[in-house]
């Protein structure tokens, strides 16, 4: 906890303030009376930031009342901001905040990545049987960590740069080409891939062995194909339908988005609809055949 970091580290600038304190003075001068009113509205002091990464907090700690504290003479005081928390800032906030020239990239599209790494940790669980999750992913007695476990750490952290990547150039191109707040765009796009997933869970694909093994071994980790084999992985996890489906949304979408020329792109994510199973069948199959 923040409370027990060694303040002697902190620079000539540097501060901590707990909630709990009062009356606390920093290098400025300036007299925090209460520490808890100072956590909660720190965000929204007035200074020069690049980037604002909100990671923790409370859902709508900026709304449409606090937002104006971030834009002064029609502009934002944050050219960047990217949502780790969820729901950290409005809707609302989001749209005055993007009027007022903030590149915003929203919690919906932001924080994927934690979505990804524990889907992953939990299928690698289920993967291997007790005495093989033991040997292969967990931290011996003696601190010593399987070689392994810290494979598959990079191999995650890998597999969420290449989403984000997909992530983020989507939503940049499609704000480029139809000038829409891009935190509607995510939204947007949500839609659009889970409208695909609902689509693809419906026409029985997942039925069609050849198919299925095609994306399941896209999708599923090489090394977890590697150390276990997909009849293994198969056999073991019973829900494997789960990455069939949402890797197959996923790629589908992203890889339409990439295809398509753009005149109203906002608009055909919202209206991709089942004329495309064929498609996303098609550059599954393809990208296994390369």
């Amino acid at each position: 906890m923040i409370s027990a970091y060694n303040i002697s580290k902190l620079s000539p600038q540097g501060y901590r303030v707990l909630v709990e304190e009062t009356n606390v003075k920093l290098p400025s001068g300036e007299i925090v009376h209460n520490g808890t009113s100072f956590r909660n509205t720190f965000h929204l002091r007035p200074g020069h930031y690049d980037v604002f990464v909100p990671c923790g907090g409370r859902p709508e700690s900026i709304d449409i009342n606090s937002v104006s504290r971030l834009i002064h003479d029609g502009k934002t005081t944050i050219p960047y901001i990217v949502e780790g928390a969820n729901l950290f800032v409005t809707q609302e906030a989001k749209l005055r905040l993007e009027k007022a020239g903030c590149i915003l990239y929203k919690d919906a599209s932001a924080n994927k990545g934690g979505v990804t790494s524990s889907s992953l940790e939990v299928l690698a669980s289920l993967s291997f049987d007790d005495e093989g999750f033991l040997e292969n992913m967990c931290v011996s007695d003696n601190g010593i960590v399987p070689s392994f476990y810290e494979a598959y750490v990079k191999q995650v952290q890998e597999t969420i740069k290449y989403n984000a990547a997909l992530e983020f150039e989507a939503i940049w191109r499609a704000h480029a080409e139809t000038g829409e707040p891009r935190s509607v765009l995510s939204d947007q796009l949500s839609v659009a891939i889970t409208k695909m997933d609902e689509e693809i869970r419906g026409s029985g694909m997942y039925e069609n062995e050849h198919l299925r093994n095609i994306v399941l071994e896209e999708a599923l980790p090489p090394l977890l194909l590697e150390k276990l084999g997909l009849q293994t992985i198969v056999e073991r996890v019973s829900n494997l339908i789960f990455w069939f489906v949402h890797y197959g949304a996923d790629l589908g979408i992203h890889r339409f988005l990439r295809t398509i020329s753009r005149p109203s792109l906002a608009a055909t994510w919202v209206a991709l609809s089942s004329t495309n199973m064929a498609f996303m069948q098609a550059i599954c199959s393809s990208s296994c055949c390369k």
